[in-house]
C-alpha cells in the first residue's frame, strides 16, 4: 500500500472515468485527505 506525501495516510487504487470524452485512468487516492496521485501516465479509452 502506498503513502500519501501530503498526510502520511493510506492510498488506494481507484478508476476515475470521464464518461463525456470515454477516457479512464487509474489513480491512487488517500483514505485521508483524499490526494489523487495518477497511477498511470496516459488515460485509456472505456471499453463498452
Amino acid at each position: 500500500m502506498r503513502v500519501c506525501q501530503k498526510c502520511q495516510g493510506s492510498m488506494v487504487l481507484e478508476r476515475a472515468v470521464d464518461f463525456q470524452v470515454g477516457l479512464a485512468i487509474f489513480v491512487y487516492a488517500c483514505l485521508n485527505c483524499g490526494c489523487r496521485v495518477p497511477a498511470q501516465k496516459d488515460p485509456q479509452p472505456v471499453a463498452k
